[in-house]
């Protein structure tokens, strides 16, 4: 026997079947389908052998798109400390180490100030 070329034509399993069972009732909760259509196709998913069965199924319905990750930044808190960290070594050298330990100090005030609003809750 050897490997079918086309997806639609494999032989599925429960899981397979749960999970469009399961996107079929996020479906019909958002209200695209009604519960008529929903029990419809649950007894269709139930009995589907065949991918190509449980893609007719879902074929009149928006794909499900996964959520856009927001840009990673590069940690400014580190390269700021890194920055400081030279100035303070040259300020060393020169003889004037006070200077960059009052930006230090005013950087980590703001950088406290600063908190995300994910741990606001947290913090209040």
């Amino acid at each position: 026997m050897t490997p079918t070329a086309d997806p639609h034509l494999l032989r599925i399993g429960d899981r397979e079947r749960s999970q469009a069972a399961d996107r079929l009732a996020t479906h019909a909760a958002a209200g695209r389908l009604t519960v008529e259509e929903l029990e419809q196709r649950l007894e269709r998913a139930q009995a589907a052998v065949y991918a190509r069965e449980l893609a007719a199924l879902e074929a009149d319905l928006p794909a499900r798109r996964p959520r856009p990750q927001p840009p990673r930044r590069p940690p400014l808190l580190a390269a700021a400390l890194v920055c400081l960290l030279a100035g303070v070594l040259v300020t060393i050298l020169v003889g004037h180490p006070v200077p960059p330990l009052l930006i230090a100090a005013f950087l980590l005030w703001r950088a406290g100030r600063r908190v995300p609003p994910r741990f606001r809750a947290i913090r209040a």
